[in-house]
């Protein structure tokens, strides 16, 4: 079985960076473009963590025209949101060939896809066009910023995965599947926990994530960031509950995360990183608020109601990436006003 990593950057690279390192009966493929593929593929991965700094030697690929699809092989869709449309249409329709080289369908049709990935629609994205989705509740603190780079804030233990089947029940082939997953995946340095019901963790997960857009605007999270952030959960909690959603307590979240997410400094990296959109308009690129404080927006309209706070936060970080104005391009005290 080979992991295809579809997206190389914080999460892909990162996962596929420990793979490399520990998981050779099972081994990665990223799938990275322009400056970073170019930079993966002539020299490796680079991979900076509190502990070491050392170049992974990984296969890699641009896209699907260059890899030869097997009947084993599992494809990790690990994009930002608003790119997972066009990645799995990339691949949807890629032949995949038996150990005899006999084509026996396509990846839509016989190869799983993970979606380790923020936001809960990539899971209704893949599942239009590949038959065996499963959702994945990612917690990993890491960081990419230049190509060819990725950065683990946090060491031995590089992050969590909650996986499980969407859209249906697990079958006999599905356990095997992730039995798998799990023993590569933990053996890799990350923590895996196999559960029935995944979204009930990625909108958990999507709480903590509407804090992303806020991390961007000001550039970083002081406590009247954080104050605004808290806002932002208690309107989405309250929308959960009125459209009765079900998410994964703050109890169980800290039960099965411990303490192994303290961040620790990495040495000759920036000291001052942040996550995924932070990350975004770091780096200049679209940024996935529409799928993070939108979908609260997008939950709230579907049932009569408004969002008044996530909307306006959702509105604003698509305005500071589609303008270029970078990080911190408010202050906390302008960005209170503006939310009233």
């Amino acid at each position: 079985m080979r992991y295809i990593i579809i997206g190389a950057g914080a999460i892909g690279g990162a996962l596929g960076a420990r793979l490399g390192q520990h998981s050779s009966e099972h081994p990665p493929l990223l799938i990275a473009r322009g400056e970073h593929g170019a930079a993966i593929a002539q020299t490796g991965l680079r991979l900076r963590t509190p502990d070491e700094d050392t170049l992974v030697p990984v296969d890699s690929a641009a896209g699907p025209d260059g890899v030869v699809l097997r009947s084993d092989d599992v494809l990790v869709l690990a994009t930002k949101t608003q790119q997972a449309q066009l990645a799995l249409e990339q691949w949807v329709d890629a032949p995949v060939f038996d150990r005899e080289e006999r084509r026996v369908g396509t990846a839509g049709e016989l190869l799983p896809v993970l979606t380790a990935l923020n936001g809960v629609e990539s899971e209704r994205i893949a599942l239009r066009l590949f038959s065996r989705v499963f959702g994945v509740c990612v917690w990993l603190p890491a960081v990419h910023l230049v190509p060819g780079e990725v950065i683990l804030r946090i060491a031995p233990t590089s992050g969590m995965f909650i996986v499980g089947r969407y859209g249906a029940a697990r079958d006999a082939a599905d356990e095997k599947l992730l039995a798998t997953v799990a023993a590569d995946w933990s053996s890799s340095t990350f923590t895996v926990h196999i559960v029935d019901d995944v979204m009930r963790w990625k909108y958990n997960k999507l709480l903590s994530n509407l804090h992303n857009a806020v991390q961007a605007l000001l550039g970083a999270l002081d406590d009247d960031g954080v104050a605004i952030a808290e806002r932002l959960r208690t309107e989405a909690e309250a929308i959960y509950r009125a459209s009765g959603i079900q998410w994964a307590s703050e109890a169980e979240e800290a039960e099965w995360r411990g303490d192994v997410f303290r961040i620790r400094p990495v040495p000759g990296t920036p000291e001052q990183l942040g996550g995924s959109s932070w990350q975004s308009l770091a780096r200049g690129g679209s940024i996935e608020s529409d799928y993070l404080n939108g979908e609260i927006a997008l939950i709230a309209r579907l049932h009569g109601m408004t969002a008044p706070l996530n909307e306006a936060v959702q509105q604003l970080a698509r305005e500071a990436a589609a303008s270029g104005s970078g990080l911190g391009s408010l202050t906390a005290a302008a960005l209170t006003e503006l939310l009233g």
